[in-house]
């Protein structure tokens, strides 16, 4: 948990920096009540990084409530990496989530805010 907290800080810095490498996935349990495979989860936020070769985006998140997630820069997954041309970094965009077989949380709907 320590360790996941100082990739969520250092995360934060590096836009700030300039850095917009995206940090290893790993699955986020904050003490979340895990979501069924196939229950969908709204979430909003700004496009902080894109790794298109790897179908990844890094986001900062504002607060998902259904997952008792704070606002932090994370990782995702896209479920379909042809969904990373529809973003920019710098997009604030709405997404919605869904869980992966080995627990980590996958994009499977992504459009930009206006």
């Amino acid at each position: 948990m320590k360790k996941q907290w100082l990739i969520s800080l250092l995360l934060i810095a590096l836009p700030g920096i300039g850095g917009g490498a995206l940090a290893a996935e790993q699955s986020h349990d904050h003490g979340a009540t895990r979501a069924s495979a196939s229950q969908s989860i709204a979430a909003t936020g700004t496009v902080r990084g894109v790794d298109a070769a790897g179908g990844k985006l890094a986001i900062d998140h504002d607060p998902i409530p259904a997952l008792k997630w704070p606002r932090m820069v994370m990782d995702f997954r896209l479920a379909d990496k042809t969904l990373v041309g529809k973003v920019k970094v710098g997009d604030r965009v709405k997404f919605e989530l869904r869980e992966s077989e080995k627990g980590a949380y996958l994009i499977t709907v992504i459009e930009v805010v206006p």
